[in-house]
């Protein structure tokens, strides 16, 4: 299938690579500009295409910065390899599903949380990255219940960002390193904004932890143990630090 005409799509994505803040909203229009040329050029929702498009747009929210096509035709082919490999790995990831099927037939006895099982040496055995695997598709569905809540791209990347650090916390238990790792997209993320970041990410894990729940019974066992633990704060949670540097300017929301 012929792609749409390249030249748009390279004229926003080159103004978006020399912004100093790719996800400030005022360049909103030049991301749903972006995410409309992907529409049009992968339509339809089935065999992963949704899947591969939403994904395609938060990598290149990340890789924008670093983009290296310097023609509109470059542009649209490294455009195009993007979605049809995230494509790929929306189909991987349906056809087996490692918490899943680890977790089929599994006994509803008493015992500790349900993540705590997954990680302990004596659960399941489950191949590796199950966990990182019940992030993702949580974030899935975070992204599509933020569709219907929030009209602005770039901001319902921050609100997706900030629900996977919450995730990457209280799923996988990773520290600020780890997430930070995962999360920086060309500048260091402070372990202040880190913290920020999970707390405020609770509430969209918790819309998308709605969402999934709703599309998919089998699964909710498992959602309702991550819906406690995103619900659980810490004690100090909301309250003043006074370990806090108070010459930092505010992070912005």
């Amino acid at each position: 299938m012929a792609l749409p005409p390249a030249e748009p799509l390279f004229a926003h994505l080159s103004a978006l690579k020399e912004a100093e803040d790719p996800t400030d909203p005022r360049h909103a229009a030049r991301w749903r500009a972006v995410s409309e040329w992907l529409e049009a050029a992968f339509p339809g929702e089935r065999d992963g295409l949704a899947d591969a498009r939403q994904e395609a747009l938060f990598s290149l929210v990340r890789h924008v910065p670093h983009m290296r096509a310097e023609a509109p035709l470059q542009c649209a082919k490294w455009v195009a390899t993007i979605v049809r490999r995230k494509r790929v790995d929306a189909l991987r990831a349906r056809k087996n599903d490692p918490l899943l099927e680890g977790m089929k037939n599994e006994p509803r006895t008493p015992g500790p949380p349900l993540v705590d099982r997954l990680e302990s040496e004596d659960a399941r055995v489950l191949p590796p990255g199950a966990l990182e695997q019940l992030v993702e598709t949580a974030l899935e569905h975070v992204h599509r219940a933020l569709e219907d809540e929030i009209k602005s791209a770039s901001r319902r990347n921050l609100r997706r960002t900030q629900a996977q650090a919450t995730l990457l916390r209280v799923v996988c238990g990773w520290d600020a390193d780890e997430i930070a790792e995962v999360l920086e997209a060309g500048e260091p993320i402070g372990k202040d904004r880190l913290y920020k970041w999970v707390e405020r990410g609770r509430a969209p894990a918790l819309l998308g932890l709605e969402r999934w729940a709703a599309a998919d019974e089998e699964a909710r066992d498992v959602i309702a143990v991550i819906r406690e633990l995103v619900e659980e704060r810490r004690a100090d949670a909301g309250k003043p630090r006074p370990d806090r540097r108070r010459d930092r300017p505010e992070e912005p929301s």
